[in-house]
Parts: C-alpha cells; structure tokens; sequence
C-alpha cells in the first residue's frame, strides 16, 4: 500500500516549490526521451503548438516546446508559452506565462530556470507564489533544493490575508519549514483592522516575519512605530499580532501629541488597532508641554508608569515606585502655579487634553507653587547679593 502524505506535509509551503522541481525534471526526461516515458512518470503533454530540436547561440543542441505548452503530472500543471531543455548544461528554461498548479497552490512568473546541477530553481519577472490566505510578490525568487529556502529581491511584497498583514522590503528570504520570512532593507510591516480601517504602520532595516504557531513581526535597527498620532522609536520591537501587543526595547521613545515617553522598554496593549494602554518599565518619564510659548514642562516620572489611552487620547497616567511629578496647574487656561510631589504612586487625569487633578499616594510630599513664585524668589536672591 502506498504511503499516503502526512497532514503537515501537505500544508508545507515548501511542498509546491518540491512539486515543481520533481516536475521539470521529469519535464527534462520528457524532452530528451519523448513520449516513451509517459507511462513511467504519469506525466501528459496536453498541448503544444511546436515540438523541435535546434542549436543554440552557444553550439549546444537543445530541444525547445513552443506555443500554449501545457503538461501535466498527477495533480500538478503547467503553462507557458515556450520550454526549452539544454542537455549540456543541464537546466530548463521556462518562458512566457508560466503558470504552476498544484490544487490551490500556484506559481507564476514571466520565466522559470532550473539547474539540476546545482539543484536551484530560479523566477523572474512579476514572480507571484500564492497558497490559501498567503502571498509573495517579487521581480526574482531563487530556490534552494537542497536546504529547502528562497532568497527574493525587488519589489518584494508578503500578504498575510487571514491576518490583514502585509510586509514589503528590497529583499529577504523565505524559509518554509521554519514559518519564517526575513526581510532587510527599507523593510515595512503594516496591519489593517477590517472593521474599522485603523492601521499600524513598522519600519525598520531588518524584519522577521513568523507564520507559526504564533503570528509576530520582530523589527530591528532604527525602528518607528507610527498609529494615528503617535510615533514610536526604539532599536528592536516584537509585535504579537495574535495577542495584539507589542515590546519596545533599546532606547524607547514615543510622541503622542504633545507627550513624549521614554525608558528602559516599553509595552504597547491595542484593542483592534487602536493603542489601548502603554506600560514604560525603568527609567520611566513622560513629559507633556504645558506652555509652548515660554516652554514650560510637566514631567511625572518613576520606576514604571502605565499611561491609559481612550480614543486616541491620554486619559490618565499611573506612576509607580519613586513616583515624582511636576506639573503646571491652569484654570480657564492660564496657568496659576505649580504642583511639585513625590510618593509611592502618582495618578495624574486628564480632561480634554490638559491636567484635571492629580492623585498622590503613600509616602507623600507636595509642594504648591504660585504662578511666578520661583522667579520673584529669583529676583530677591538677586537682589541680595548685589
């Protein structure tokens, strides 16, 4: 009784690319041997204009199918406009349309070569390789036979349809058996929640993307995280998207309206793709402008901070552990002193953008400060020694 393939091997991504070898190589034996080894490989020449032999530019005798080619081998076909077998040298050129089925997996490209020698198979031209919810896009795919990778340059585009996720890059490699796309240079992930349109957008120099078991893109080298109107920049970043979080670490810094937040990494929390909740871990300061105009901060800084975001807003911050703040108190806006504090925690609220009230607890010291108390206080010491 024959064998009958495991599930897994049927879902590997390599097993169209193994097909297609296993069948130009029959569709080499085909051209050398004609219609006599039909019966041995189970493999049909539904169709071709032209079957001829000729002698190539280089004086090597080659054999050529010319014309709406179509040949077939058990559950796999193929289309192109011209195949041509070089013996010498031992490879076949595919030409025109070329068009690989296995079930609902294909391959198209304008050409295909393959070189038995060095078992590399190589697609140029508007190379498109499609399977259930997945594609790759490129100008030129290469594939190793023996170590089971494709190497893509040009253009290259990944779309991961059951997740809305897209990555482009210059280039990168594909490794099926280990789920796993690299890419590198001007590299872009981007994810779209269908409901609602709302995208995050990652940039970096080199990015993984991972298929199985758990979906996650890792940038790394200048690295910027862009949704709606925050901007995040770090050195490496890990976003899972089946969990719908993502890691900062390495010089962590990110602009939410006139916020920015920094520390030692950083733990973005979205619902859909909107930024639900950030949690800054050592070192953690956020800063806010409170006058632009005579450049006056608010800072509350402290072991970790959670700042809590609702539709697109700050909402409230939460300083933990060596909690200090400083910030600017307005009313009708104007401001009219400031609020010094440290603690054990800080809760700071907003409304409409602006401090509401701010909370202190545990291991308290606050002190309030008038509008223009520490410039006269300025003034007088000035005073005094002159």
């Amino acid at each position: 009784m024959r064998n009958l393939p495991s599930r897994t091997d049927i879902d590997s991504p390599s097993i169209l690319v193994h097909t297609v070898i296993s069948l130009v190589i029959t569709f080499m034996m085909l051209l050398i041997f004609g219609n006599q080894v039909m019966a041995q490989t189970r493999l049909e020449l539904i169709h071709s204009d032209v079957t001829r032999g000729a002698i190539s530019p280089e004086g090597e005798a080659i054999r050529i199918l010319e014309g709406n080619v179509h040949v077939r081998q058990d559950t796999v076909e193929l289309w192109c406009d011209r195949a041509v077998f070089y013996p010498a040298s031992e490879r076949v050129v595919l030409t025109g349309n070329v068009h690989i089925r296995r079930g609902s997996e294909e391959l198209t490209a304008q050409q295909v070569t393959y070189y038995d020698r060095l078992k590399i198979a190589i697609a140029k031209n508007k190379v498109h390789v499609r399977r259930p919810k997945r594609h790759l896009f490129s100008e030129y795919l290469k594939y190793y036979y023996e170590n089971d990778q494709a190497y893509a340059h040009t253009r290259l585009k990944l779309i991961d349809q059951e997740r809305s996720a897209y990555v482009t890059a210059r280039e990168g490699e594909y490794l099926p058996e280990k789920n796993l796309a690299t890419v590198r240079y001007q590299a872009h992930f981007w994810q779209v929640d269908s409901s609602s349109g709302d995208t995050i957008h990652i940039y970096s120099h080199k990015m993984d993307y991972i298929f199985h078991p758990n979906r996650t893109a890792i940038a790394r080298d200048s690295v910027k995280i862009l949704r709606g109107d925050m901007v995040a920049f770090c050195d490496s970043a890990v976003y899972l998207l089946d969990d719908s979080k993502a890691y900062l670490e390495i010089h962590p810094r990110a602009q939410q309206r006139n916020n920015t937040l920094s520390g030692n990494q950083m733990e973005l929390f979205f619902d859909g793709m909107k930024i639900q909740k950030i949690i800054i871990r050592g070192n953690a300061l956020v800063t806010s402008v409170a006058d632009s105009l005579h450049r006056k901060i608010d800072k509350l800084s402290g072991d970790e901070i959670h700042a809590f975001v609702v539709n697109d807003k700050l909402d409230r911050l939460w300083a933990i552990n060596h909690a200090k703040s400083y910030y600017h108190i307005k009313q009708d806006g104007k401001i009219q002193g400031v609020n010094q504090a440290s603690a054990d925690t800080i809760k700071v609220f907003f409304k409409n953008q602006e401090v509401d009230y701010i909370t202190v607890i545990g291991g308290t010291q606050g002190i309030y400060y008038p509008e223009g108390y520490q410039t006269r206080q300025n003034e007088k010491h000035d005073a005094i020694k002159n």
